[in-house]
C-alpha cells in the first residue's frame, strides 16, 4: 500500500515571509483543532479541494524547524487525527508558499490518487510493536545454550591479560552471532502472532543490538483490543526475558506518505 509523490512540493517565489507547511492529506469536512509547530505556533488549518484538504499551518521562512519538539509535535499533530478520520501523512518537511499552490501544486493533481488512498484507509490506524531484550537475562540463555561461549567466559574468568583481548573478541563475535540468531527467531513469532490481525506489516530495521524487533502494523482500530491480547500473550511468553511495548494509534507512516523535500 503506497502513494507517490506529490507532482510539485517546491515553493515558488513569494513577497510573503510566511509559507503553510503541510502535515498529511484529510477529508475536505475536517475540522482539525490545536496548533501547529515552531517557536510560534499558529493555528492548524485545512485546505480544501473536492473532497479532499490538505492539513496546513503556516511558518515564518526566517524560522528553522530543526529542534526535537517540532519534529515530535509534528508527528503528533498528525497521529492524533487517526481516531477521528483517516489522514495520509506527509514527511516532516514539505511546504509550499499559500494555498493557491497548495491546491493547484499538490491537491489537484494527486486528487483521485488521493481520495482512493484515504477511502483504504478509513478505520485502520498504525501500531507499532516493540520488543527489546533485557540484556542480562538474554546474555544468560546464551551460556547455558552455547557450550563454546560458555567455555569462551569461563577462560576470561582467568585469563591472563595479555590473552584476554582475544578471548574477550572472540566471546563478543560468538555472542552477537547468537545473538541474531535468537533476533530473527522472535521477530518471526512476533510477525506470526500479528499475522492474526493483518498482512500489512512492515518490519523496521533494528536500532540497537538488544532490539528483538520493531514491527509496524495497520489494523482496523476496532481491533485494538485484540492487539493488545497478543502482546500480553507475548509478554508472559517472554516474561523476564524480553520487554514488549506497543505504541498508538499512529497515522500510516510505514505504509503510505507523502514524501517531499522543501522546507521552510
Amino acid at each position: 500500500m503506497s502513494t507517490g509523490s506529490p507532482s510539485d512540493t517546491g515553493r515558488t517565489q513569494s513577497n510573503s515571509n510566511t509559507a503553510l507547511l503541510i502535515y498529511g492529506i484529510v477529508p475536505a469536512d475536517a475540522k482539525p483543532k490545536g496548533q501547529g509547530v515552531g517557536r510560534s505556533p499558529t493555528p492548524i488549518r485545512t485546505v480544501p479541494h473536492g473532497r479532499i484538504a490538505a492539513l496546513v499551518s503556516e511558518v515564518s521562512l526566517d524560522e528553522s524547524l530543526d529542534r526535537a519538539e517540532d519534529l515530535q509535535g509534528y508527528s503528533r499533530v498528525v497521529d492524533e487525527l487517526v481516531n477521528e478520520m483517516p489522514v495520509i501523512p506527509i514527511r516532516f518537511g514539505a511546504a509550499l508558499e499559500d494555498e493557491a499552490a497548495v491546491s493547484s501544486g499538490l491537491l489537484e493533481p494527486n486528487e483521485r490518487k488521493f481520495e482512493s488512498a484515504l477511502d483504504e484507509l478509513a478505520g485502520l490506524a498504525e501500531y507499532l510493536v516493540i520488543g527489546q531484550y533485557i540484556e542480562e537475562a538474554v546474555l544468560r540463555e546464551i551460556l547455558q545454550e552455547d557450550q563454546q561461549a560458555a567455555a569462551l567466559s569461563e577462560a576470561l574468568r582467568t585469563a591472563p591479560a595479555d590473552a584476554s583481548r582475544d578471548l574477550s573478541l572472540a566471546l563478543g563475535e560468538t555472542v552477537n552471532a547468537d545473538l541474531e540468531y535468537k533476533r530473527q527467531a522472535d521477530a518471526t513469532i512476533m510477525v506470526n502472532a500479528l499475522q492474526e490481525l493483518t498482512d500489512e506489516l512492515v518490519l523496521r530495521p533494528p536500532t540497537h543490538e538488544q532490539e528483538v524487533a520493531a514491527i509496524a502494523a495497520l489494523i482496523p482500530t476496532g481491533k485494538q483490543d485484540d492487539l493488545m491480547r497478543i502482546g500480553d500473550q507475548l509478554s508472559k511468553q517472554w516474561s523476564n526475558r524480553v520487554d514488549l511495548r506497543i505504541v498508538g494509534p499512529l497515522a500510516a507512516w510505514d505504509f503510505m506518505t507523502i514524501e517531499a523535500t522543501d522546507s521552510p
